[in-house]
């Protein structure tokens, strides 16, 4: 070994040692956080860079590859873990999105539901309506026939009675005609009733007086 390589090697002698609580950080506190830990990362990438840098300071291959084998796999998980988080993001937001096209398709579906009670509500409404309305005219319908019907019968009625009257007045006034000359005739028999009584009576005082002066005699 040259002398110029010992200050190298003493250096690379006291990084490791100074690395040893590194390791055992590493060993017993972040290798039990999970491969993703944001905390695990950092620290890790933050190892690897300073095996990195140290081991191209001092020559030591072996450090600096295990360094930038350490970053790589840092920032591989990394990469990873930002990735799956943007899945995850995505995968949220895609809930979300799910989610409120299922809270408007339900609340769509609700209107809907709401409107067409309302339609059937309304339908119903102005079907009864309707009903009320023909059954209204139905009855003045009626009520205007039965009226025209009542007004036809009374007129009826009173033409009948119009005609009986008429026709009575007929009968009475022919009657009258057809009684004058009987009239008449008993009036003169009743005369000649009287003028024969008489005439009896005249002749029963004449034969008194006749028979009275035969006594005599």
């Amino acid at each position: 070994m040259s002398v110029s390589a010992l200050p190298l090697t003493i250096l690379r002698i006291q990084y490791k040692i100074a690395r040893i609580p590194l390791q055992l950080i590493e060993t017993n506190v972040v290798e039990k956080m999970s491969a993703e830990s944001p905390a695990r990362l950092v620290y890790e990438h933050t190892l690897g860079s300073l095996d990195r840098a140290v081991g191209n300071l001092l020559g030591d291959k072996s450090l600096s590859d295990r360094g930038e084998t350490l970053v790589d796999s840092t920032e591989s998980r990394a990469e990873a873990a930002r990735l799956d988080a943007e899945a995850r993001a995505k995968k949220i937001a895609a809930d979300d999105e799910l989610k409120a096209a299922r809270d408007t398709a339900e609340k769509d579906r609700r209107a809907a539901d709401a409107a067409a009670q309302e339609a059937a509500r309304d339908a119903r409404q102005e079907a009864e309506q309707r009903k009320r309305e023909a059954a209204e005219d139905a009855e003045r319908k009626a009520t205007a026939e039965k009226k025209k019907a009542d007004e036809q019968a009374a007129a009826t009625a009173k033409a009948a009675e119009d005609r009986k009257k008429a026709q009575q007045a007929q009968v009475d006034k022919q009657e009258k005609q057809a009684a004058a000359p009987a009239e008449a005739e008993l009036a003169t028999a009743a005369e000649r009733s009287e003028e024969a009584e008489s005439k009896r009576d005249e002749a029963e005082r004449i034969e008194k007086l006749f028979l009275a002066e035969k006594n005599k005699d």
